[in-house]
């Protein structure tokens, strides 16, 4: 080639690389651009994700030695040429004008310029454009800078972009913490990454290592000393690396509901074009403690059959603090908290019994019915539907509330929804309390014999944390973009007044019975704790459902397979273990403050504090009515009644399939209307000898609260008692 061709060439080069300068700094935020990251609330690395697997990090993180390797590998002159260096160019032009092939001669700065603009082509004209380009760099960056830039970009094989990147998968490290070794052998490994790198060739590794090693010696940059032990180490390489472009720090089935929201609300955002921070809910120090505990009580029962468990815990704010998905993401990546559906058993119950608050059907003082159910059921053996309830001494004719509640009767939960009404209790559970699974239009609805998430299940009880109001659950806090602006900040979601404040007050109540002197006894030293349990009369399903102060839980343990579990597994002895567990730490942490709510002018309402030293007044037990010789005959075993001296849940009714009706129940038809609401009937008067001892108030003859200051103890006909809380004396009153 003549020198006036090729100074045509190189005055075609610099025009060329003239019109693309502007594009420099675009090209170099690129490379510069951090990965996509997600952080808990308490500042952990959940996630982090790029187009490349290309890890973050600044010059100032490289130690000198490992600096002086790669220039001395590539371009010992680095730091005195302005961008080319003259010598090893003129030697490379020499050779090519001589009629050989294109030869090297490039600087780190050239090298950039190619990986940025020109590509793998080897031709003049290309190494032309390199020299233009490397200049335009120099005008621009800093020596530092460039070489930064430099160690970012560069390919090391093996889906190593940049120097952090090689040095964790190669040999799982640090930039920081890479030997002289080391170093010496990912700065040669640049030159043919594919076929050199430690993986592909060790010895060839080896012995390129040796001539990085050797030229840092000539050059004085390391001592003989450093050099034979450099020389003589034997390198440890990484037997678990990552070669993904995507890193899960922790929280997964948490990160993996993160992203998919973020779909959801921006289609157009990209997390693996790096340069987004996306802030969460999560609390990573509660989050360690769930997974734990779900993991310890899922191993102590698989002889029970128990194969996983879940947990989601958020605040007032329906804030998500922890969430496990399941007991191991490694072997299952599928989210019980948001994508399993599983019947939730008698924690359903508490939707049943406010609708009927709501509605009018029944009265917080009134008794109900647990009479023998029996329905026509061609699909049962019997050819009939009579549900029991969990066990045999619960035989009385009717029950309180309260105990209906605390107790978990079945059939007076069956009752109470054919007197409010299958569609009433479908349309109050969507509407007020967020459920959006399919339910079936059956009474054995009534002890959560539909399918449906936990994540729901936390949104439906918020109803009664909040005394009315209802919070959707929310996993982020803001999204911030590349260019630091937010992209939005997340609030909470609240549906204002959903439920009567008057009726909530009252579940309020009845679920710290549950706590206090029912199914659920094993977390009464959570403070103010309240919930309902749930097991399924297959035992595929133990639920807990309940909240403390400011804080909510949702636990299940189950079986993946939908085997059943061990008959000795249930909600109130299994389940609320971890639930338990995980509110104690909450607790001991500061959160789960009692919620200032002003109780003035709630109607029909028992009132209550809502701190941990409340007491929560609960009918009495003597106020439970005893079995009769008139009452209806029951397939139970007639022994009277008596108070269980450890937690024990009840079961629910299974269906045949997630949408089914239960095998063992007559579907309602759909063109059956429902039952009008109706005022609730006084019990039956029995014998004039009958009556029931009741706590009333001195001034205002109503039942007693917490807060009557003068009580008496009298006994009334019964079906003549008081049925009203007193409203003369309350909170502050």
């Amino acid at each position: 080639m003549s020198l006036g061709a090729l100074v045509g060439l190189m005055m075609k080069a610099s025009r060329e690389a003239a019109t693309e300068v502007d594009q420099i700094e675009e090209r170099l935020l690129t490379i510069d651009t951090r990965p996509s990251v997600i952080y808990s609330a308490d500042n952990k690395l959940l996630f982090q994700v790029s187009s490349e697997n290309r890890k973050y990090f600044r010059l100032k993180d490289v130690p000198m030695f490992v600096r002086n390797a790669f220039l001395a590998a590539e371009d010992r002159r680095f730091y005195t040429h302005p961008g080319v260096d003259a010598i090893g160019l003129a030697r490379a032009v020499a050779v090519t004008a001589q009629g050989g092939s294109v030869q090297g001669g490039s600087t780190l700065t050239m090298q950039l310029a190619k990986q940025m603009f020109t590509g793998s082509e080897r031709s003049m004209q290309r190494k032309l454009k390199d020299i233009a380009l490397a200049t335009e760099l120099e005008k621009l960056k800093s020596k530092d800078q460039i070489l930064e830039l430099y160690l970012k970009q560069v390919y090391f094989g093996e889906s190593a972009h940049g120097l952090a990147s090689a040095a964790a998968i190669y040999f799982n490290k640090k930039i920081k913490d890479l030997t002289l070794g080391e170093a010496a052998m990912l700065a040669r490994c640049v030159r043919r990454p594919s076929d050199e790198n430690p993986f592909k060739d060790m010895d060839r590794a080896i012995r390129n290592r040796n001539v990085v090693l050797g030229i840092m010696l000539e050059d004085g940059l390391i001592t003989k000393a450093d050099y034979d032990k450099a020389k003589a180490e034997r390198p440890k390489l990484n037997k678990n690396k990552n070669r993904t472009t995507a890193i899960m720090a922790g929280a997964p089935y948490f990160v993996d509901d993160v992203i998919r929201q973020i779909k959801e609300d921006f289609p157009d955002i990209d997390l693996k074009m790096g340069g987004y921070k996306v802030e969460t809910t999560l609390r990573y120090d509660l989050q360690k403690i769930a997974e734990k505990a779900v993991g310890r009580v899922v191993k102590e029962n698989r002889r029970n059959g128990v194969t996983d468990g879940a947990f989601v815990l958020m605040d007032k704010d329906g804030q998500i603090l922890a969430m496990v998905g399941g007991k191991n993401y490694g072997e299952d990546q599928f989210n019980i908290v948001s994508q399993g559906k599983r019947q939730p058993g008698s924690s359903f119950k508490p939707y049943v019994y406010a609708t009927a608050l709501a509605t009018g059907a029944i009265n917080p003082g009134d008794y109900i019915s647990n009479a023998v159910i029996r329905k026509p059921d061609p699909s049962s053996d019997t050819g009939w539907w009579m549900p029991k309830n969990a066990s045999s001494r619960e035989n009385a004719s009717s029950y309180s509330l309260a105990h209906a509640m605390a107790l978990s009767i079945n059939r007076s939960a069956i009752h109470t929804m054919e007197k409010t009404g299958v569609r009433t209790v479908i349309n109050y559970s969507r509407d007020t309390f967020g459920i959006r699974s399919p339910l079936s239009a059956n009474l054995p609805l009534a002890l959560g014999a539909s399918a449906v998430s936990p994540i729901e299940m936390a949104e439906g009880y918020s109803v009664f944390m909040l005394r009315g109001d209802r919070v959707r659950p929310n996993r982020i806090l803001r999204i911030i973009g590349p260019d630091g602006r937010v992209i939005r900040s997340y609030t909470p979601t609240k549906y204002r007044n959903v439920l009567d404040p008057g009726v909530a007050l009252t579940m309020d109540s009845l679920l710290r019975g549950v706590v206090t002197s029912g199914t659920a006894r094993a977390a009464l030293d959570v403070p103010n704790a309240k919930g309902k349990t749930g097991t399924t009369s297959s035992h595929k399903d133990a639920w807990f459902c309940g909240y403390s102060n400011s804080l909510l839980g949702i636990g299940w343990v189950g079986n993946r397979e939908n085997k059943s579990m061990s008959s000795r597994v249930f909600g109130g002895t299994v389940t609320i273990q971890f639930w338990r567990e995980v509110m104690l730490a909450a607790h001991k942490k500061g959160l789960g403050k009692p919620i200032q709510f002003n109780v003035s002018g709630l109607a029909d309402a028992t009132p209550v504090e809502d701190s941990s030293d409340a007491e929560v007044w609960v009918p009495p037990v003597r106020d439970v009515p005893v079995r009769e010789t008139s009452a209806p005959a029951v397939d139970e075993d007639p022994e009277p009644r008596r108070r269980r001296e450890t937690p024990r849940d009840e079961p629910a009714l299974e269906p045949a399939g997630t949408d089914a009706p239960p095998v063992d129940a007559p579907p309602v038809p759909e063109s059956r209307p429902d039952p009008a609401p109706v005022a609730s009937q006084p019990r039956p008067e029995r014998r004039e000898e009958a009556s029931v001892s009741v706590e009333v108030c001195v001034d205002s003859g109503m039942r007693a609260s917490m807060y009557c200051p003068e009580v008496v103890q009298r006994d009334f006909r019964r079906g003549r008692q008081p049925r009203r809380v007193c409203r003369l004396h309350g909170p502050g009153n």
